[in-house]
């Protein structure tokens, strides 16, 4: 059978390159390995680093006094990634987003945050944002900044669309913004009520690139 197997794959895929096993690619272009005793398995694909867009601000830049613009910008998604609790679960409905919104007058500088997670009752799986939880972001220059939320925050479910939002907002400090401008976001993880989870990040740059558009 693992024979028949074989002859199978080697008539619908093209030889692609010989090393220490054969290579084949299939017709839909993915790649099988064929190793000596028989056996095969498709090649994983590895994922491409994201890359940045738009250069880090050098520390004297950084220096000058934060005066802000009165502004309110369009949300993106910053964070999106598997939940691994939810994969116990699901293969499909696994995913953990969150949308980015900042908004500013002259005095403070507010972070809106909109969490997405495709099921339909999220709160079982993470209970709620409190006053202790918080986002950790890694930059690509080694710090670790803490977003800490200030007030409870209660999850709405929608059980016939299978999904639940966490609206939740915080303040950042003027620390904050600076750190945000010195490096790409490369990890991130949040602090449930019930559980901490790290997430990949969709959007590396988002403050780079957003925070200028709030400051004079």
């Amino acid at each position: 059978m693992k024979n028949l197997l074989l002859v199978a794959v080697l008539l619908f895929c093209g030889i692609y390159t010989v090393d220490a096993q054969m290579r084949l690619r299939t017709p839909d272009g993915r790649v099988v390995l064929l190793y000596d005793n028989g056996t095969w398995k498709y090649e994983e694909v590895k994922k491409s680093d994201p890359k940045p867009k738009v250069p880090v601000k050098s520390n004297i830049e950084l220096s000058k006094p934060i005066l802000l613009k009165k502004a309110e910008l369009k949300p993106e998604t910053v964070i999106k990634g598997v939940s691994l609790k939810l994969k116990k679960f699901s293969e499909n409905k696994n995913i953990v987003k969150c949308d980015f919104q900042l908004v500013a007058d002259e005095e403070k500088v507010i972070l809106k945050t909109e969490w997405k997670i495709m099921d339909e009752e999220g709160f079982r799986f993470f209970g709620f944002i409190t006053k202790r939880s918080k986002i950790d972001l890694e930059l690509s220059n080694g710090e670790i900044v803490s977003l800490n939320y200030t007030r409870d925050f209660e999850p709405k479910e929608y059980p016939n669309y299978g999904f639940t939002i966490f609206k939740a907002e915080l303040t950042l400090s003027e620390d904050q913004i600076r750190a945000l401008q010195k490096g790409y976001i490369t990890k991130s993880s949040m602090q449930w009520s019930r559980r901490v989870e790290e997430y990949d990040v969709f959007n590396p740059d988002y403050f780079i690139k957003e925070l200028p558009k709030i400051l004079k």
